[in-house]
């Protein structure tokens, strides 16, 4: 009965088995080239190149303003001028499209008429005159620097 071939434990040599040459090498030794660190090749490109040297196209700047907003905003996001400000809780606002709101929030701060501000705004449920303008209440106000 054989006995299974042992396992090599680190610092020790492996078995020596004479080659065809005659020159012992070690039984479990790859054939091939000869291991060890790589040295870089000049003619061999680097694995990481790094960043490109390709240049990038640039837009041109416009000519004149776009006619419409070009900020892609969520359906509940309004951004636009305060036509009726104050302490609240009712405020007037036309909206960058051209259309006026008549928003009602409470304890949402004080803003001065003419303050260009983004508001998130939700469907009012209390049966409150705001004034002129599709009534929505504010979920959300800033202004706009």
């Amino acid at each position: 009965m054989r006995r299974p071939p042992a396992r090599r434990r680190p610092g020790r040599r492996a078995h020596l088995a004479p080659s065809p040459a005659g020159t012992p090498t070690p039984a479990d030794a790859p054939t091939g080239p000869p291991a060890g660190p790589a040295t870089p090749d000049s003619s061999t490109p680097p694995a990481d190149p790094g960043l490109s040297s390709t240049v990038l196209p640039t837009l041109r700047p416009p000519v004149k303003p776009p006619q419409e907003p070009t900020d892609q905003l969520r359906p509940n996001v309004i951004g636009g001028q305060l036509t009726r400000g104050g302490s609240g809780p009712c405020f007037g606002l036309v909206a960058d499209d051209g259309v006026e709101y008549a928003l009602y929030g409470r304890d949402v701060g004080t803003f001065a008429k003419g303050t260009r501000v983004l508001v998130t705004i939700a469907p009012l449920q209390l049966r409150i005159d705001c004034g002129s303008g599709r009534p929505v209440s504010i979920v959300r106000i800033s202004e706009v620097r």
